[in-house]
């Protein structure tokens, strides 16, 4: 009888454990992207289940969200090819030599089948990067010169600057066309070998952190094993940081596939953000998905304000709900009259009173005070160029208060060849022990690892500030 009691819980263990995963823990749950679309904020989320299928549906109940402690209601959730929305497509092309031709043919047939099969509300825009990188195509929905803009392109460089891509086109996350889709990927085949672009794979990693735009990457490598792998997992890293995903690309059709898959299945989360604003200050999203008695989180970088809750009703609050305006002025009036006539009888009372006598007395001398001069506090700081005209220039400041950086000569810092930057652009402020940056109404805007600057913002050491096409590391102490 025992041996039959285990045999038939056993049974139902196994039952159970079987129903747990037809219930789904997510083989992968991923916050890919977020737009604020006031007064919702809509998060595109990646969910596969154990067996990596993406689940038929997906209910407002699975999610929970919350951002700089806030809890968001979440008010629906939707598939995305349901949602009618579109995609705005980023592909970077590598045009060095480390792509041999029939490759780069392979990939070019896979991107022009992508842009064959593009939605009616997708739009591609299209970049090659090498020694230098070039715009063949900005945004557009015409397929026909999408196609012809690749045709007869070949790969020539010697070097591989894809950094700088990189940087450049998580830039086009700025954009504020009316006819652009809000949802933004950058897709893009390489080994993960940058050369001489002077940013580090740890500099790209803080940008995707702080102004998150999914890269979609297909890690494809011709380099010796060792460097294959250093480099492979290094773009792995930077996408996954995106929100994007990483793929190896030993099938470049397979590869395009899973990728074209990836990024249309995701579902649109809209959650409830009354009073959101953009904002330069990233706060955290953080969203748990729950399915049976499975959970999982993530967390995205976002750039927004977010007002704090209300607080609770307090006394003076209550007063100010419970109390009408015509009985709060009778009461002040009364105090105001009550508080006059006892300083009137006050004033009467002292002046009955007999005068106390006048007694002269002569001060001491007057020793005259030594005035201490205390030199203000200052920090050395170091203005590298690693992208624009004058790259590898470094130019030195001794920052006791303020430094203004921009075109005209009489500037502490001045770029004059660069048309781009204004004539006094922006300035650096030492604020404490800290060291804050402001723009000073720039033409072109001040951008602070990636992100524009709207208001003042503290830097931190080795963070990227860019006016203008000059990009200037900051470094401290140096």
């Amino acid at each position: 009888m025992g041996m039959k009691l285990c045999h038939s819980l056993l049974i139902a263990l196994a039952c159970f454990a079987e129903y747990a995963l037809a219930q789904g823990e997510p083989g992968r749950f991923a916050v890919s992207q977020v737009t604020l679309q006031s007064p919702v904020l809509l998060a595109y989320v990646d969910v596969l289940d154990q067996n990596g299928q993406p689940p038929a549906t997906l209910a407002a109940a699975d999610f929970s969200a919350k951002i700089a402690q806030r809890n968001l209601k979440v008010e629906s959730v939707t598939s995305f090819d349901k949602s009618g929305e579109g995609v705005a497509y980023v592909f970077l092309v590598d045009v060095s030599k480390s792509i041999q031709p029939a490759q780069f043919d392979e990939m070019r047939n896979e991107i022009d089948a992508w842009v064959n099969g593009l939605g009616a509300n997708d739009q591609v825009a299209i970049f090659t990067f090498g020694e230098q990188e070039k715009q063949l195509a900005d945004f557009s929905s015409n397929k026909a010169s999408l196609v012809a803009a690749l045709q007869n392109v070949v790969p020539t460089d010697k070097q591989t600057k894809l950094y700088f891509a990189l940087r450049n086109a998580i830039d086009l996350r700025q954009r504020t066309d009316a006819s652009l889709p809000s949802r933004r990927v950058i897709v893009i085949l390489s080994d993960g070998k940058d050369e001489g672009s002077g940013f580090t794979a740890d500099d790209v990693g803080r940008l995707v952190q702080q102004s998150p735009l999914p890269i979609y990457a297909i890690g494809f490598s011709r380099l010796p094993l060792a460097e294959r792998n250093t480099y492979l997992d290094a773009l792995n890293r930077i996408a996954s940081l995106s929100g994007g995903l990483y793929i190896e690309g030993s099938s470049l059709p397979q590869a395009y596939s899973q990728l074209r898959e990836a990024i249309r299945r995701v579902f649109v989360v809209q959650l409830a953000c009354e009073g959101c604003q953009v904002s330069a200050e990233p706060q955290t999203l953080e969203m748990t998905l729950k399915t049976g008695t499975a959970s999982r989180a993530d967390r995205l970088a976002v750039s927004l304000f977010v007002p704090p809750q209300a607080p609770e009703e307090s006394f003076w609050s209550w007063i100010k709900a419970h109390i009408s305006l015509k009985i709060a002025l009778s009461a002040l009036l009364t105090i105001a009259v009550v508080v006059v006539v006892t300083v009137t009888i006050e004033i009467r009372r002292r002046k009955q009173k007999e005068p106390l006598p006048i007694v002269h007395t002569v001060p001491p001398p007057l020793t005259p005070t030594p005035i201490v001069v205390v030199p203000l506090p200052s920090r050395k700081i170091q203005l590298t160029v690693v992208s624009g005209n004058e790259r590898g220039r470094s130019d030195y400041v001794n920052l006791s208060t303020r430094a203004v950086v921009g075109r005209d000569r009489a500037c502490d810092v001045s770029y004059p060849n660069d048309s781009e930057m204004s004539a006094k652009h922006f300035e650096l402020i030492l604020a404490g022990e800290y060291v804050e940056v402001l723009d000073l109404g720039s033409t072109n805007g001040t951008l602070l690892n990636g992100a524009r600057l709207v208001t003042q913002q503290r830097i931190e050491d080795r963070d990227l500030v860019r006016a203008g096409r000059t990009e200037l590391r900051i470094t401290f102490g140096a």
